[in-house]
């Protein structure tokens, strides 16, 4: 297992182990709320800010694009750019989150920001690994993971199963997806 998915992992485990998140997801599914994406940054942020393992992070840090790769936009700006301390200095992860009810419509969203994410001009941020993160209604997590490697497969590209992470949220009809 990728040591960054290893932290990133064990961080939004603990995020969405708390109490007034599953209940705030609740209340989000109860009354149909849509557009909640910027809600979870900005809850996720401040989990972040007060954590233990007091990681370096920015919220939709500036990042250019490689020109060969990318020819209509000059910055990328990924939702976190975190870095645990004690990796190496200026070494990052990116993560970008996706929420959607619907899996495979939040699926297709996240191979969406896979593909922009590659082309991240390698000389601009060290990013050591890029990772995206999809909130959307529970269903047997083996049809899931079958929608991510399906939507890999799609796309071409290479999936390695120790490097999934699929959890049901606590007291919500809610689960995520990291890949």
């Amino acid at each position: 297992m990728n040591r960054d998915f290893q932290y990133l992992t064990e961080l939004i485990e603990e995020f969405f182990r708390q109490r007034r998140v599953g209940r705030s997801l609740s209340i989000i599914e109860e009354q149909n709320i849509t557009g909640w994406e910027i809600w979870f940054q900005v809850e996720f942020a401040n989990f972040l800010s007060q954590h233990h393992s007091m990681p370096e992070w920015w919220r939709e840090y500036a990042v250019e694009f490689d020109r060969r790769r990318e020819k209509m936009g000059v910055f990328c700006r990924p939702d976190f750019i975190i870095r645990k301390k004690g990796w190496r200095t200026d070494a990052y992860a990116a993560l970008e989150v996706k929420q959607h009810p619907e899996a495979s419509v939040c699926f297709s969203n996240m191979m969406k920001d896979i593909t922009k994410i590659a082309k991240i001009r390698a000389s601009s941020l060290d990013l050591r690994s890029f990772w995206v993160l999809g909130i959307h209604l529970r269903k047997p997590k083996a049809e899931l993971f079958n929608m991510i490697e399906s939507r890999h497969e799609a796309a071409g590209l290479q999936l390695y199963a120790d490097n999934v992470l699929i959890k049901y949220i606590p007291n919500s009809k809610y689960a995520f997806s990291i890949f």
